[in-house]
């Protein structure tokens, strides 16, 4: 190869070098992609509505207590609790929260009867949400499951288990329990 060749090579090699940067696209880059419209955030679990009650950790027979109510008594078979809160809206939390047999709803208390509460062993129940005169309402959970009858026994050995005659009539009169 002689020199001139040589020379024209190196130029052609130098020149595609120095022009290869312009061959790039002279379009403007894509613009960024628009943002989407989004949807109204769905409301967390943990939130309620405006004017509903949230549960607290309290429970009485498997149902929670609301969480601005507290436990003011707890028996065996029923437990009691208070808050000021409205009553139609513990009447509308329970109602959420269970299944009833029958509901009865007047100015004052909403009675939930035919209640029944999932457990071991399952339970029947009788709410009652009684609003109090002044301010706040009473929330009652009564335990009302039926004791089965002792079997191979007759009635009259269950009355006299009971110290009761088949009549009703105390055995010991002296001895009331």
């Amino acid at each position: 190869m002689n020199r001139t060749a040589r020379s024209l090579s190196l130029l052609v090699l130098t020149s595609s070098a120095t022009l290869l940067p312009a061959c790039r696209s002279k379009t403007d880059p894509p613009p960024p992609p628009a943002p989407i419209a989004s949807a109204p955030a769905p409301q967390r679990a943990d939130q309620v509505a405006p004017g509903e009650l949230a549960e607290g950790t309290e429970k009485a027979f498997g149902i929670p207590i609301p969480r601005r109510m507290r436990v003011r008594m707890r028996f065996a078979d029923e437990v009691v609790a208070t808050g000021d809160v409205s009553a139609e809206q513990v009447a509308n939390y329970i109602r959420q929260r269970v299944q009833a047999a029958k509901v009865e709803t007047g100015p004052a208390k909403t009675v939930f009867t035919g209640v029944t509460a999932a457990g071991e062993p399952p339970r029947q129940l009788r709410i009652e949400v009684l609003s109090r005169r002044h301010h706040g309402t009473d929330l009652t959970i009564q335990d009302v499951t039926k004791v089965p009858p002792e079997p191979g026994l007759t009635d009259e050995e269950r009355w006299r288990a009971k110290g009761f005659k088949p009549d009703g009539t105390p055995l010991d009169p002296t001895r009331l329990e």
